[in-house]
């Protein structure tokens, strides 16, 4: 057997009974996901495994997945102590394991010569690796292949190994950290207050992806770095500035001058804009005109992207993708007034505060839009808003959509609801889900030439149409009306 999936099994404590890991040594890859009673994958006794050659068993699997399970309190319930080796390991994936308190027993930690990439997320996690009882000296571990390294939101994370240990990552690309509070992630070689996970001085030439918290950069702006430090940088994630006066370190990013991707994540910043005076206006061009995605996400207190004529603003110029994720506060993306000629892709998602998304004479600026989606934004009435004052018709043009995406939008009542005509001729796609105020699609002439259906489900590849757009947008709320008036019906009888 080459690969099992285990899912929905509410009965199971473990799944590799102790008398079966010899027989299911030459699986590859194991994926283990919504079990809601399991204690432990891999069951361990001595006499379980040996044989008259060897008592060891060399596992080949390459790849483990353990999501959503909520008692699992072990992975190996107890160290193999060298009886079971996984040195063929390339990926880990550990999510929502709120029981689980370490990760990998001290053995097998110590001989994963092949492990590539460790993502543990949304979990109990204390430690990563358990305390090996009675050994004393000061511990190295090797991981000698692994370039991305994740550790998201483990907030009980104290600590890699609970003892005097150096780790080796020579080859670490990709370094994510979000909501790890307990555990000192940088520092550097001076400091002696706390046992870091990372030396400043020494992982970050070699990386290409990196997070970092207000105390992080608070660090690093205090000490003094060659100017080529951050010079292989391209993705960058600014995380957990969480006072109520935070100001985005706009000054910092000039540091990054190869920077592709900027992630803003669980930050309490009204708005993305530097302090007056941190630096001149061309400076601030010139060195974001590489950034290529911009993502904000949680950020509960931002009302607006940046200010009006912000030297932030310029960064749009170059910007290919736009996410916005869980901005409650966010009112509309067209308070600025750069441009957005070169976005490609647009995705919002759980944003309550927006009405309407962006305004008639801003949109115009989407020439080169080719996917857009807008998912579960309550309070989201129309994508696109007249300007004040505006009552003139025009024809807005979306040359290059192919994609739309409207899920979840109680409040929806148009895509539109001004007197402006649509041209869509590369529309190929459309899906409308739990929409149930959508009566209509827009108020003046709509061209949709390529479009020949629109889903009310992802999955619903067949789809509905009744002749065009509108009509089908039409038919669509009809039927869910019928359906939740049926469902009343049921409900009261």
């Amino acid at each position: 057997m080459k690969e099992l999936k285990v899912e929905y099994c509410d009965e199971l404590l473990n799944i590799f009974p102790s008398f079966v890991l010899g027989v299911l040594h030459k699986l590859e890859i194991l994926r283990v996901t919504d079990c809601g009673s399991l204690e432990e994958v891999f069951e361990h006794h001595d006499q379980g495994l040996e044989t008259k050659d060897t008592c060891v068993v060399a596992f080949q699997l390459k790849e483990l997945i353990l999501f959503r399970l909520p008692k699992l309190k072990h992975v190996w319930n107890k160290d193999p102590q060298g009886n079971i080796s996984f040195q063929t390991l390339r990926k880990v994936k550990v999510r929502g394991c709120w029981s689980l308190k370490s990760l990998f027993p001290f053995s097998i930690a110590k001989g994963l010569p092949q492990l590539e990439s460790l993502l543990v997320e949304e979990s109990g996690v204390e430690e990563i690796v358990s305390k090996n009882e009675g050994l004393e000296q000061e511990i190295w571990f090797e991981f000698n292949q692994l370039s991305f390294l994740k550790l998201w939101q483990l907030t009980n994370l104290k600590c890699f190994y609970p003892g005097m240990h150096t780790t080796v990552w020579p080859v670490l690309k990709k370094l994510w950290t979000y909501c790890c509070g307990k555990i000192k992630i940088f520092g550097q070689l001076e400091s002696h207050i706390q046992q870091p996970l990372f030396l400043i001085e020494k992982v970050i030439p070699q990386l290409e992806e990196v997070s970092f918290r207000s105390d992080d950069i608070a660090m690093i702006c205090d000490g003094q770095f060659p100017s080529d430090f951050f010079c292989h940088m391209k993705l960058l994630q600014i995380t957990c500035y969480l006072d109520e006066s935070a100001v985005f370190p706009f000054f910092f990013l000039q540091r990054f001058y190869n920077l592709e991707v900027l992630g803003v994540i669980g930050c309490n910043f009204k708005e993305l804009s530097p302090y007056e005076g941190n630096c001149s206006e061309d400076k601030e061009v010139r060195m974001l005109s590489k950034l290529r995605k911009l993502k904000l996400d949680s950020l509960q207190k931002i009302i607006h992207l940046w200010k009006q004529e912000s030297p932030l603003g310029h960064m749009c110029a170059s910007l290919e993708t736009l996410e916005v994720w869980r901005c409650d506060s966010l009112i509309n993306l067209g308070a600025s007034s750069a441009p957005f000629d070169n976005l490609i892709s647009l995705d919002v998602w759980k944003c309550r505060g927006i009405v309407e998304l962006i305004t008639s004479s801003k949109v115009q600026s989407l020439v080169r839009l080719v996917t857009m989606k807008i998912r579960e934004c309550e309070m989201m009435k129309e994508v696109v808003a007249s300007d004040e004052d505006d009552e003139s018709t025009y024809e807005i043009i979306f040359r290059e959509l192919k994609h739309v995406e409207l899920h979840g939008l109680p409040s929806l009542r148009s895509f539109c609801s001004g007197n402006y005509s649509f041209n869509f001729p590369s529309l190929e796609q459309v899906i409308v889900s739990e929409c149930p105020s959508l009566k209509s699609f827009c108020r003046g002439a709509l061209s949709t030439p390529k479009l020949e259906r629109v889903q009310p489900k992802r999955t619903d590849y067949k789809g509905r149409w009744a002749g065009d757009l509108d009509a089908t947008i039409e038919q669509l709320y009809m039927e869910q009306n019928v359906q939740i008036s049926e469902e009343k019906t049921e409900g009261t009888i």
